[in-house]
């Protein structure tokens, strides 16, 4: 039996077939996808952490949000948080305050 390598089981993971998921939200998971692969040590996304999404939005401030706007990051955020809920081989509930009231976060950016 062979071994996968990390990309392989994290891409895997992606698959949106039995979601019905449009294009453009398609997009969100690729950037997410290559996100996580590139920046974190995370294999299952079972395993995901608020702090891990925290990181994107804190990458993405960190390049004076060039790639995506920050209501556009705030947007995938919350689609990827759908679909980690959604997946049900991942079936994983995040919550991340995006309100005013999460001002520790929005201060660190």
């Amino acid at each position: 039996m062979q071994e996968l390598s990390r990309f392989d089981v994290l891409q895997s993971q992606f698959r949106v077939d039995d979601l019905g998921i449009p294009p453009e939200k398609q997009k969100i998971l690729d950037r997410l996808f290559h996100f996580l692969y590139e920046y974190t040590d995370l294999l299952y996304l079972s395993f995901i952490r608020e702090e891990v999404l925290i990181q994107y939005l804190q990458y993405h401030a960190k390049n004076h949000f060039r790639i995506l706007t920050f209501s556009e990051v705030v947007k995938d955020l919350k689609f990827f948080i759908w679909f980690l809920k959604n997946k049900k081989e991942i079936n994983c509930v995040i919550e991340l305050d995006f309100s005013l009231l999460h001002i520790n976060l929005w201060k660190g950016l």
